[in-house]
Parts: structure tokens; C-alpha cells; sequence
């Protein structure tokens, strides 16, 4: 069922109300995970009670016999100790494990530092695709008009025009996939640019050289897509289908007097 709301109006409406510093998780952690993390930061943030328990949580990070539990609790713990220490510790641990919870204790234990050397609001945005500064990634799927087949012009054309329109907002593109009648894009851009125009555009100066790239798109900064996405897509092949798919909400949670917005549930259907 089609609906005239559009998440990404909407959050960037909120971010025009809301005023401080953003902070885009560049790794690719699930959304489930980093909510995972903030929730059990907020029930451990009453643990403190003197210098000596930072120490003694930095010990356990560098201990082998250390558990997953008691390792869990130190990253958490220190990473919203305000501490300068802490803030290291975490760092090193960082450079020799690589999962999910240490980077996202990495970017709290970032987040808190500048909240304590700083007036301005922390604002960490969640997002399923990760990003890098203050800009967001997303996935756009897009297929040919009447399921033709793209020719080599066409390829080059798109090749040429998105990265340069995706550019010209202050965007980066990091990849396009062209197959013979679809292509996706995985780029990173600012949350406050109009995706939407940003992107129809691009098309229609496309299609003045022959009008191959249907107008309806895809965007979405919870996955890419995968081949069996594709595949049902390109099945269906219309937008009532493809709507089933679309979740349009967009979660506020105060944390401490930062703020977490979560957008990774974001999924576009846009014709």
C-alpha cells in the first residue's frame, strides 16, 4: 500500500531542527547490534564509582583469559568513562580485533570525549550501511525502461553521469554494477541533499540520449542488494510488489544530552 510519506524528508526536517555534532558510524554493523550496544551502555552508565575501576577495566582488555562477557563489559564501560585513557585502551584493542563491538565502543568512547570538551550536542546517526564524516551510504537499484537491454553507449553514459551528479552534491560514489538491464550505485552522500531530485535528475539527463532508464528507483540505506533481491524484483517487476518491502520509520532515543537517530530503516521506493 502506497503512502505520500517520505522517510527521508523527514529526517532531514529533524536534523534541520535538531543543532550539533554528527557522527556517522563508517563500519558496516548491523542496526540490531549498534542498538544493542547503546542499550546496554545506558544500563551499565551508573557503574562508576572511582578511577581505580577504569584501570582495572583496561586490565581485563588486555588480558587473555579474559572472557567475551568481562571483555563486552570493559569496552562498554570505558567507552563512557570520559576518560583519555580509556579512550586509548579501546583504540589499541581496536588495532588487533575487529569486531563489532569494539568499533562501536571506539565511536561512543569518541562521542563522549567531545561531548565533554564540547557545548555543541552529539548526534549519532545509526544507519544499516555505515558511512564516513557526516555522510551517510546508501544503495540505489535502478533498471532499464522496458527491461532492454543496455548497449555499451548506455553503459558509459551511466558510468559517466551518476558519479558526476553524485559529485557535484558533495557525494562520493564508491561503486556501480551495470548488468544488462539493471544497475545499482553504493555512494556516500550528505543527509540534508535531496536524494530524490538529486537522482531524477541524473536520469532525465540520461534518458535525453534515448530515454533507456526507467524513472522509478530504489533507494536504501539498510542492505545492498543481494542476487536473490534482484530476483524478485525483477519478477514482480512493479511497485505494488517492490512496496511490500518499504519500511518508512525513523527512531529518536536520548542518550545522556546526545541524541541517537536511528535511520537504518529507511527503504525507498521512489516513481
Amino acid at each position: 500500500m502506497k503512502t505520500d510519506r517520505n522517510p527521508l524528508k523527514d529526517l532531514q526536517h529533524s536534523l534541520d531542527r535538531i543543532k550539533g555534532n554528527l557522527h556517522v558510524l563508517k563500519n558496516n554493523v548491523s542496526v540490531e547490534k549498534q542498538m544493542e550496544f547503546f542499550r546496554f551502555s545506558e544500563e551499565i552508565k551508573n557503574d562508576f564509582s572511582d578511577e581505580q575501576m577504569i584501570e582495572d577495566q583496561m586490565t581485563i582488555l588486555k588480558s587473555p583469559e579474559a572472557s567475551n562477557r568481562d571483555i563486552k563489559y570493559a569496552l562498554a564501560f570505558l567507552a563512557i568513562s570520559g576518560n583519555v585513557k580509556a579512550y586509548r585502551a579501546i583504540e589499541a584493542y581496536n588495532e588487533t580485533h575487529f569486531d563489532d563491538w569494539a568499533v562501536m565502543s571506539l565511536m561512543q568512547a569518541r562521542i563522549t570525549l567531545q561531548s565533554q570538551f564540547s557545548d555543541e550536542r552529539q548526534i549519532f546517526i545509526s544507519s544499516g550501511l555505515g558511512g564516513k564524516d557526516n555522510l551517510i551510504r546508501f544503495y540505489a537499484f535502478f533498471k532499464s525502461k522496458d527491461g532492454i537491454i543496455f548497449s555499451d553507449y548506455q553503459k558509459r553514459l551511466i558510468e559517466k553521469e551518476f558519479p558526476y551528479f553524485i559529485q557535484n552534491h558533495s557525494g562520493i560514489t564508491e561503486k556501480i554494477d551495470i548488468q544488462d538491464h539493471y544497475f545499482s550505485l553504493l555512494f556516500l552522500i550528505n543527509l540534508r541533499i535531496d536524494l530524490k531530485i538529486m537522482l531524477e535528475e541524473t536520469i532525465a539527463e540520461c534518458n535525453q540520449y534515448g530515454d533507456f532508464i526507467d524513472r522509478s528507483f530504489i533507494i536504501t540505506n539498510v542492505k545492498r542488494f543481494d542476487e536473490e533481491d534482484i530476483k524478485n524484483i525483477e519478477i514482480f517487476g512493479n511497485e505494488e510488489e517492490i512496496e511490500m518491502l518499504k519500511v518508512t520509520t525513523v527512531k529518536t532515543s536520548l542518550y545522556g544530552d546526545d541524541l541517537i537517530i536511528n535511520i537504518a530503516d529507511i527503504f525507498e521506493n521512489i516513481d
